[in-house]
This record gives structure tokens, sequence and C-alpha cells, in this order.
């Protein structure tokens, strides 16, 4: 799905993307700050939003989503309680809605996006693992995807062998050119003479690494420490 924060009239740009969706590249007028968090379908005919209305309260715990289609709004959501996480469903024809106060389960609801008709409610569950598919977020699915089993996770195993070895081959004095071809920048803070870098193969395995920034370029930066690697989700800038 495409997510965005949204500020003013509303055009939904590609910021973070999945196979239910895509970006909107003609402007949907909403009012100055109406809406919050905006996701379009695949198709961009289908465009929905979090209110706030400029309430501060509102865009931490929204209660209302607004449907549009073909840049008309066509279904007004109100959850009644918090809103925590929803997404398009069945190829942006359902709309799920996960909503709630903080510390309880809350209640996820299925909608018709074109009529705003309930399709289906959960309640409550122990797990969300036994969610059905329509309730479970992107995270949860993603989860679910990874294969088990004793041949894969010996496949992993071999596989962070190789990257360990491909990290410990950078070391002190060699340039910023030269970790460039195992690793990549993110956002975040940084400077020229210290910055986290990811590897090329996995955004979730970094080192932080100090440069002396005594080359004529940057690319011939010298490096000073480089850090042993670890794992953190992704920084956007």
């Amino acid at each position: 799905m495409t997510i965005c924060q949204v500020v003013g009239v509303v055009t939904v740009a590609l910021c973070c993307s999945s196979a239910e969706s895509q970006s909107i590249t003609t402007p949907i007028a909403v009012a100055e700050n109406h809406c919050s968090v905006a996701q379009s379908t695949q198709d961009g005919k289908t465009f929905a939003c979090t209110v706030w209305d400029n309430d501060p309260q509102k865009f931490s715990d929204p209660l209302q989503l607004e449907i549009y289609r073909d840049q008309q709004l066509v279904v007004t959501i109100k959850s009644g309680t918090p809103i925590r996480e929803w997404h398009f469903w069945k190829n942006g024809q359902q709309l799920s809605v996960h909503a709630g106060i903080q510390g309880d389960v809350g209640t996820y609801r299925l909608y018709d996006a074109a009529t705003g008709k309930l399709v289906d409610q959960v309640n409550s569950v122990s797990s969300p693992s036994e969610l059905p598919q329509w309730a479970k977020d992107r995270s949860e699915l993603d989860d679910e995807s990874v294969p088990e089993g004793a041949a894969y996770s010996q496949q992993r195993m071999l596989w962070i062998a190789k990257v360990l070895k491909q990290i410990d081959s950078i070391h002190q004095g060699m340039t910023r050119s030269d970790l460039q071809s195992t690793f990549t920048t993110e956002g975040g803070i940084s400077t020229r003479k210290q910055r986290t870098y990811i590897y090329k193969g996995c955004p979730y395995i970094k080192v932080d690494v100090v440069f002396s920034d005594a080359g004529a370029t940057e690319a011939e930066d010298r490096i000073v420490s480089i850090s042993r690697p670890y794992l953190a989700f992704s920084v956007m800038d």
C-alpha cells in the first residue's frame, strides 16, 4: 500500500509500497490539514485517509476515515475508538480497520470500500495468529510468509556466515569508496566524519563508521573505525 503523511491539498506520493497499491499522480482536492495518513489502491482510483482537521488529538488518535473514488468522497467511517491500523484489502474492494483504546485488543472490522457496509468483524483474539487474513497488518503477513524448517535455517546460517566474512574484509585504513562496495547509506543524522551504513543485501544489517576527512574527496576519506555489525530497522529521513 502507499502510505504518506499528508498536509494541505493532497497529492499522494510513493512513500512505502506493497502489492495492494501504488501512488496517485492526480491531485485530490481535500481541505488543508484535513488528512493525516493516506493510502491509495494499486489502480490509483481509490484513496482513503484518516481525518485530523488540524487537531493534534485526532492526529495521534484518529476516529474517522474517509474513502474517495474518482476524486469524490464516497464513504465516511467513524470508528468510535482510536484507529490503530488500517489498510485496503481484496484489491481495494474492502477496507480493514483495527480500532481500540491503548492497552486493549480492540475491534477489527472489514468494510465494503464502495458502500461503507460492514462485511465482517472480530472482537477479540488471544494471539495475532488467530486473526483472519484481512485483519492482519503488513508485518504480520510478512512474518507468516517467511519459510520455516531445518533446510531453510541452514541456508540462512550459510548466508549470515557469508555476510560476516564480507563485513570482516572492511577495516581501518580503507577508503569510503572501498566501504561502499559492500555497504550503502541510509537516512538519519550523519556527518562527513561519522555515518551509519547498511549492508546492500539487507537494510537491517548496519555498521557505524568513523572517517578521517583528509581525502581530496569524500570517496577518498579513510576509515578510522568501524563498529561490529548489528541489526536494526530502517531509518527514514
